[in-house]
């Protein structure tokens, strides 16, 4: 199963655990005939959760920037092998389990302010802006496993995300 169904089965589940959880107030009949007393009669509840800021809409539309920037394999094609987003603030950390000996294509794209640095099977290749700009890296001849670090360096914010393919040809 690859990583993005992972994320979309995950997301699924717990949209329905969340819908599954609407109208459990523990408030039946009994409670209903009783009127309310005390602070929280006169006061309105407190929100248990605040609104986003503005940092995590700009997080959030920068995260939709990179996925439509690495949207340019289908999940269901066979050469598709992973993908994944990260914050930039998060880093990816990532092992990727490979064919031995075959050549892939990572692609990076990090959207935001900075620089983000990618380490690639412990080789770190060249620093890749925060500017949208999809950047791509040619494994000639994969480890069967991969492992995959990006980090931002000073003052670099956004989101980052990656993409494998088997390169065919």
């Amino acid at each position: 199963m690859t990583r993005l169904r992972e994320f979309l089965l995950t997301g699924a589940a717990l949209g329905l655990l969340g819908i599954g959880g609407v109208g459990c107030t523990g408030q039946g009949a009994d409670s209903a005939a009783a009127p309310p007393s005390g602070p929280a009669a006169t006061s309105p509840a407190a929100p248990t959760a605040s609104a986003p800021s503005d940092g995590d809409a700009d997080v959030t539309a920068q995260e939709k920037r990179v996925k439509a920037a690495l949207d340019t394999v289908d999940p269901d094609a066979p050469e598709f092998v992973e993908s994944g987003t990260e914050r930039v603030a998060d880093g990816v950390h990532h092992r990727s389990h490979l064919t031995k000996g075959v050549a892939y294509r990572l692609t990076l794209v990090c959207a935001g302010e900075g620089v983000v640095v990618p380490v690639v099977g412990g080789e770190e290749i060249p620093a890749v802006p925060c500017d949208g700009v999809p950047v791509t890296h040619r494994i000639a001849s994969a480890p069967a496993e991969l492992p995959l670090s990006v980090d931002g360096r000073a003052g670099a914010s956004g989101a980052v995300g990656w993409n494998i393919v088997a390169v065919t040809g």
